[in-house]
């Protein structure tokens, strides 16, 4: 109850997993019902649908930036999402689940001007001063100004390169990565010499869309509402 009181109050953000763009819409008459402009939409496959509602109502949306049709209720969706919420006035912002892509999103970022034309500055924006909006930290990291944190990654090229390679890392002021003088290996977890399992290197058996073909066939739609 309290936390539902702070979300009334806005003093806490929803960030809500979503897909598609009727439960979207749907959460977003919800919290219109209660005033509640404090909500982020996170994935946002078919968010491009509902680009004028999402800048209207609320702090935006965190999307991918290509990828979709790996379950049914993502089944559809754009690599020109980025830009389609971006021209609408949406706080936009790129994320990943991936523990491989979340490491270069710049280069996720990247697409979206690959394929929307984005400008450099509204491309950067969609992984540094956009996020930190949505998370209500604006006033500390995402951009670099007086009185915030340190928090900065130099490239040897521009950063929405493939070619880019990152020089140096500094978080809260204080350099964390040089190229130049860290070890070759800078892997905290795993040794380089060390054995290891190849648990991630199998392939998942993934079964979420398991006969869902049936009813896309004539007989399975007739079928269905017969039943229904």
């Amino acid at each position: 109850m309290q936390t539902l009181a702070d979300i009334l109050d806005g003093k806490v953000i929803i960030h809500c997993h979503s897909y598609r763009a009727d439960e979207i819409y749907m959460l977003i008459k919800v919290c219109r019902e209660f005033d509640i402009t404090n909500i982020v939409f996170s994935h946002v496959n078919e968010g491009f649908k509902v680009a004028p509602e999402l800048a209207e109502y609320t702090m935006g949306a965190s999307i991918f930036a290509d990828w979709w049709a790996y379950k049914f209720e993502v089944y559809y969706s754009t690599a020109y999402n980025a830009a389609i919420l971006t021209e609408n006035g949406v706080i936009t912002s790129i994320n990943s689940d991936s523990g491989e892509l979340i490491r270069h999103l710049y280069h996720e970022a990247a697409k979206a001007q690959r394929y929307g034309e984005l400008s450099d500055e509204e491309t950067l924006a969609l992984i540094t001063i956009n996020p930190a909006k949505q998370l209500g930290i604006a006033d500390k990291v995402g951009s670099i100004e007086v009185g915030k944190q340190g928090d900065l990654v130099i490239f040897n090229a521009h950063p929405l390169s493939v070619y880019a390679i990152p020089q140096m890392t500094f978080i809260d002021g204080k350099k964390y990565f040089d190229i130049h003088e860290d070890p070759n290996d800078m892997r905290l977890k795993v040794s380089a010499e060390d054995r290891v399992e190849p648990i991630f290197l199998k392939e998942h058996d993934h079964r979420c869309m398991h006969g869902v073909d049936f009813f896309f066939t004539n007989f399975g739609r007739n079928l269905f509402e017969h039943e229904h």
